[in-house]
C-alpha cells in the first residue's frame, strides 16, 4: 500500500506538509469503506477527526427546523468533507452520508491542529482552502436562488457534468427528491423539468442514467433562467 507521501489520492493540502508529518498522518489515519446510503457523520456527533474523501461521493447535509432535510453540497474525491465547523464548532453542523460505495480516511483532528500551529505553508494552505469552499457554496447558492426551475435544473446537470464527472454521460447519484433538496425544488418539478428537457431533446434520462444531447442549450438555460 502506498504511503501518504506518494498516494496518487493525496489532497493539494497535504503536498504543504513535510514528509515526517506525511509518514506520521499515514501511521495514524484510519481507512475505511462505506457503502452507498450508509451515514459516515451525524450532526452534532463531536469533532474528532478530519474526514478525507479518497474515492466516491458524499452529501453534506442538515435538517432544518420543520424536519426537512436540505443538501449543503457535494464532496468528491480528493476533498475535506466538511471542513468549515472543523475550526468553529466542537460538534458538527452537518450529517454526511455517501451517494455511492466510497472511501473514507479519518485524520486525528488534534494532529491537523497541530501542524497548522508548526507549519505556516500547510496553514495557509487550509485557509485557502476553506476560503475557496466558502466561495463555492456562496456562488452556487446565490446562482440557484436567482434562477428559474428550468435554469436550476440545468445548473445542478451541469455541476455533475463538468465538477463532478467531467463527462457529459453519468449516472444521477442522487434521487429526484433529493435534486430537489440540493436546488430548493419540489420532486415533483424536478421530474416535470427533466421529462421536459428529454422531450426537448436535450437529454436522454433513462432511470439515473443521464446523457446530454445538446449541451449548449443546457448552457444557455443556465445561463439565462
Amino acid at each position: 500500500m502506498k504511503d501518504c507521501v506518494t498516494c496518487k489520492y493525496k489532497s493539494q493540502l497535504f503536498e504543504k506538509l513535510t514528509e515526517a508529518q506525511s509518514e506520521e498522518i499515514y501511521k495514524t489515519k484510519k481507512t475505511v469503506f462505506v457503502s452507498k446510503g450508509e451515514m459516515i457523520i451525524r450532526e452534532d456527533e463531536k469533532i474528532s477527526s478530519f474526514v478525507y474523501l479518497v474515492n466516491g461521493l458524499v452529501k453534506l447535509h442538515k435538517m432544518d427546523r420543520f424536519g426537512k432535510d436540505q443538501i449543503v453540497s457535494i464532496a468528491k474525491p480528493m476533498d475535506f468533507v466538511g471542513l468549515l465547523t472543523i475550526f468553529s464548532e466542537t460538534e458538527y453542523n452537518y450529517s454526511m452520508t455517501a451517494l455511492q460505495d466510497s472511501t473514507i480516511s479519518f485524520v486525528d483532528a488534534s494532529l491537523m491542529k497541530r501542524y497548522i500551529s508548526e507549519n505556516g505553508t500547510f496553514a495557509l494552505e487550509v485557509m485557502k482552502y476553506i476560503s475557496t469552499i466558502s466561495d463555492d457554496i456562496i456562488r452556487k447558492t446565490y446562482a440557484i436562488n436567482s434562477k428559474n426551475l428550468r435554469g436550476r435544473i440545468a445548473f445542478v446537470l451541469t455541476d455533475f457534468t463538468d465538477n463532478i464527472y467531467n463527462s457529459d454521460t453519468f449516472d444521477m447519484p442522487i434521487s429526484r427528491k433529493e435534486i430537489g433538496e440540493l436546488i430548493d425544488m419540489t420532486p415533483e418539478n424536478v421530474i416535470r423539468i427533466l421529462s421536459e428537457f428529454r422531450q426537448d431533446g436535450l437529454i436522454n434520462l433513462k432511470g439515473k442514467h443521464v446523457e446530454i444531447l445538446n449541451k449548449k442549450m443546457i448552457l444557455k438555460i443556465k445561463d439565462i433562467g
